[in-house]
C-alpha cells in the first residue's frame, strides 16, 4: 500500500471527479469489509462493472475504484439516499452517499453484470445496516432520504393507474359480462404485470426516515 496522498482527485472518463479523499495507508482494527459493486452517477454500458469492494471504520469509509483504495470521512457524508428498481425481473437497491462537495458513491445490490444475486443482497443488507448505525453512533449531521424523485414518483402513478386500469379493471369488466374462461387468464396476467409495479411504487415513495429504523422495503 503506497502512503498518504491528501486531497487527491479522482477524475471519472466523463471530465468530472469525485470527492477529494486521503489514499488509505494503514489496517484499522475496526473496519469491515463489503464486496459490493459500486456506481459514480452516469451509467456506463459495460459487460462487467470493474469497481467494487467499500470499507466502514466508525470515522470513515474506503473503497476500490479505478485501481486504487479512496478513503472519506463519515462526518462528510451530507445524505444517504436509499431506492430500489427494477431490472427485468431482478429488483436492484442502491445506498447513494452524496459528500460536502456534491459528489456522489453508490452502493449497489447487484452483482458485476447489474443482475440480482442473492449473496449479494445479504450483504447489502449487512452493509446498509452497519453504515447506519455507525452514522448514528457518530451523530452525524446526514439528511436520510429514500425513494424516487418528486417527478419521476408521479409519474410512476399515472403509469401504474393506467396499467391498473388496462390489465386489471378491463379484463375483470369482460370477465362479469362474457362469463368466458379465458378472460380469467387475462386477468391473472393483469394482476402479475401490474402488482411488481404497484409495489414499487409503494416502496419507493419520496419520504425521509429515521436512520435508527431503516425501511425494510428498500432492501433487496
Amino acid at each position: 500500500m503506497k502512503g498518504i496522498c491528501l486531497a487527491t482527485t479522482f477524475a471519472t472518463d466523463n471530465g468530472g471527479c469525485y470527492a477529494s479523499m486521503m489514499r488509505a495507508h494503514s489496517p484499522d482494527p475496526i473496519r469491515k469489509s463489503y464486496d459490493l459493486y459500486l456506481g459514480f452517477g452516469a451509467k456506463r454500458l459495460v459487460w462487467t462493472n470493474p469497481d467494487h469492494g467499500v470499507t466502514l471504520t466508525d470515522d470513515g469509509i474506503a473503497w476500490f475504484a479505478g485501481g486504487s483504495e479512496w478513503q472519506a470521512r463519515l462526518r462528510d457524508i451530507t445524505e444517504v439516499h436509499l431506492q430500489t428498481g427494477n431490472v427485468g425481473e431482478n429488483t436492484i437497491a442502491t445506498c447513494r452517499l452524496k459528500f460536502l462537495d456534491d459528489t456522489s458513491l453508490s452502493i449497489l445490490s447487484s452483482n458485476s453484470r447489474g443482475l440480482q444475486d442473492a449473496s449479494h443482497d445479504k450483504l447489502y443488507v449487512a452493509f446498509v445496516r452497519d453504515l447506519h448505525r455507525r452514522l448514528a453512533a457518530a451523530d452525524a449531521h446526514v439528511a436520510f432520504t429514500a425513494g424516487f424523485s418528486d417527478a419521476r414518483y408521479r409519474f410512476g402513478k399515472v403509469v401504474a393507474v393506467v396499467a391498473g386500469l388496462f390489465f386489471v379493471v378491463a379484463p375483470t369488466v369482460l370477465l362479469l359480462m362474457t362469463r368466458e374462461a379465458n378472460m380469467v387468464w387475462a386477468l391473472y396476467a393483469g394482476v402479475l404485470l401490474v402488482w411488481p409495479l404497484y409495489g414499487l411504487m409503494r416502496a419507493n415513495a419520496p419520504r425521509s426516515y429515521d436512520p435508527r429504523h431503516v425501511p425494510p422495503e428498500l432492501m433487496p
